[in-house]
């Protein structure tokens, strides 16, 4: 299985509020920067992903946009939370599942003329296929299709790379955990889509 490579000639779509998006993107590289560079990660196989659903211009920029942002919501989240290094208990927990309804205050608060369908996109992107996820308990196609890729590649990268707890895992192992979510927290379909993205192959769609 080969790695994904990174999309050549990734940018931000233009803005109509440049400056209110370059000022959340300085904040959260200053909050935390371990943060800042997943969420650059997370946008690039966001938009493969995007690519490969065949999602239309207008949606594949909102959904960038919302990877680039979707743990802005962490700003606002105490340190003792946010780098904590173990297990969070439930007070904790709770504090850390607040941040999309936060994110996507803060991006709707850009003024942008996308900032409302953006901050769609960050609100739900840990709700589960099942029902179980969080802020709303959305289930299956209720999750809107970007919010869904989005709790996919946000995974993949949180377990593939170094957090405060642990090193990265393996692909493999990485790989092993998502397919035992399908049903659960990821879209079976979106799964299937994204294992032959890793593997270079053509749309299951």
């Amino acid at each position: 299985m080969q790695s994904i490579s990174t999309p050549v000639g990734l940018s931000l779509p233009p803005s109509d509020s440049s400056c209110a998006i370059d000022v959340l993107a300085a904040a959260l590289d200053q909050r935390d920067s371990y943060t800042d560079h997943h969420c650059d990660r997370v946008s690039q196989l966001a938009l493969a992903m995007g690519q490969r659903c065949d999602l239309d211009e207008s949606r594949l920029n909102h959904l960038v946009l919302a990877a680039r942002f979707h743990d802005v919501g962490k700003i606002g989240i105490r340190d003792d939370v946010l780098l904590h290094p173990g297990k969070l208990d439930d007070t904790k927990m709770a504090a850390m599942r607040s941040h999309p309804e936060r994110g996507a205050r803060l991006f709707a608060a850009t003024g942008r003329s996308d900032a409302l369908a953006v901050a769609k996109l960050i609100r739900h992107h840990h709700e589960a296929w099942n029902g179980s996820g969080y802020p709303h308990g959305l289930q299956g196609e209720e999750i809107p299709l970007e919010s869904r890729i989005l709790t996919l590649v946000d995974g993949y990268d949180a377990m593939t790379s170094q957090r405060p707890y642990r090193g990265p895992m393996s692909t493999q192992r990485s790989i092993e955990i998502l397919a035992s979510e399908c049903g659960k927290l990821i879209d079976p379909r979106l799964f299937g889509e994204f294992m032959g993205l890793l593997r270079g192959g053509s749309s299951a769609a």
